[in-house]
């Protein structure tokens, strides 16, 4: 059961409370006092009531123009305190040594979060994104979306520092949670801070309060806030959450990780990148990478230079590749063979397969993004090698 708007769910959600509250009484106060005056002397005075010579010797009255200079005045003085007061504790840092510091990324369309080493030296990478709901032609929810591994686990009374980024090819995000109220702009290329002191157990609704792109709405998180014996056994552990691992399906991978927002699966359509349907590489790919040369990805070999191949040979190469190197090899695809193999499948890891969605291939990938025919894809160095090895099982699979 998520929380909403708790009084005391944070440390400094009083103090912001009670500021929006005296700001609104004011506000109340100063629209009765300037609109009911303004109504009634219009009312009073109006031309059809009364009679010039009553009005024509009104010049100004001295205690009235005290009095409304003054009792707004003040007003305007209470309101800065408070909003300075509240502001002061939300902006003030705690001290780094006696708080827990978590890294936070957000980019299209998730939530990461990267925690200290524990005792062991393993580091717990969490986030990811929401899986949608699936909803039938009539509006019915047949399954309910889930968070997966898309939470920010703390522990209760204690000190969170949150230094937030985004990719420098990613758009701005803001992390907003309602309850805590707080939120703090993140911005590709730098870092911002925000932190918080949970003081309820409970869990807290995370979300992107700036328009980030197609799938803004689904940028969903949650803060989980766990007893302190609870947070320490799971933080100085291995496991993924305090609820143990999380699910390592191929498919459940892909969602989680946000592969679905940017490539088709189960169609031969074209998203924000190409589909991953087809077989190891299309026709179009392998054209693409052939005169245009490829990144590094890792691999031993370092980058593909371009023009490997030339003319004609270009499209018999393209044409055997894609079609997943079945029938008689072409002559010309020993300009391949030196560095992915006569089979195509590399060569102890010192060049990509061209057949199939090996570890090696999606690890470094995954690890050191990838140049396209598209555009350049990103960096995801949260996938662990057990979640690389299920996306190349369940691809090759889906793909035979």
């Amino acid at each position: 059961m998520l929380d909403g708007f708790k009084s005391q769910a944070a440390t400094f959600v009083a103090d912001q409370d009670q500021a929006l509250y005296i700001n609104l009484v004011f506000s109340i106060i100063l629209a009765i006092s300037v609109l009911g005056p303004m109504l009634y002397f219009a009312w009073k005075y109006r031309a059809s009531n009364v009679k010039k010579e009553e009005i024509e010797n009104i010049v100004h009255h001295t205690g009235l123009e005290i009095t409304w200079t003054l009792i707004p005045t003040i007003m305007m003085f209470v309101l800065f305190y408070y909003g300075y007061s509240s502001m002061k504790v939300l902006r003030t840092m705690p001290d780094v040594d006696k708080s827990t510091v978590i890294k936070v990324e957000g980019s299209k369309w998730k939530w990461r979060y990267e925690y200290p080493a524990n005792a062991n030296g393993f580091i717990h990478k969490l986030g990811g994104a929401y899986t949608k709901a699936v909803i039938d032609e009539n509006g019915k929810v047949i399954k309910e979306g889930t968070m997966g591994k898309s939470a920010l686990y703390v522990p209760v009374d204690t000190n969170i520092i949150l230094h937030m980024t985004a990719p420098l090819d990613d758009v701005i995000h803001s992390f907003f949670v309602p309850a805590f109220r707080m939120k703090e702009d993140v911005v590709p290329g730098r870092v911002t801070k925000q932190w918080f002191k949970a003081q309820e157990l409970g869990e807290y609704e995370v979300e992107c309060a700036e328009y980030c792109g197609t799938d803004h709405s689904y940028m969903y998180s949650r803060i989980v806030v766990l007893p302190k014996d609870k947070y320490e056994a799971w933080f100085n552990s291995n496991e993924d959450t305090p609820k143990g691992n999380y699910g390592t399906s191929g498919d459940a991978v892909l969602q989680q990780h946000g592969c679905k927002s940017c490539h088709a699966i189960n169609e031969d359509k074209i998203l924000v990148g190409p589909s991953l349907k087809t077989r190891r590489l299309t026709k179009e790919q392998v054209v693409d990478v052939i005169k245009n040369g490829q990144d590094k990805l890792g691999y031993a070999m370092g980058a593909m230079p371009a023009g490997m191949a030339t003319g004609a040979d270009v499209d018999t190469i393209a044409t055997y590749v894609a079609g997943g190197m079945k029938g008689t090899q072409p002559a010309s695809f020993e300009a391949c063979a030196g560095c992915h193999g006569a089979d195509g499948k590399g060569q102890y890891g010192t060049a990509p397969s061209l057949v199939s969605y090996d570890v090696d291939l999606l690890r470094n990938v995954l690890k050191h993004g990838k140049k396209g025919m598209i555009g350049k894809m990103p960096e995801f160095p949260y996938v662990t090698d057990k979640e690389v090895t299920a996306i190349a099982e369940y691809l090759n699979k889906t793909n035979d």
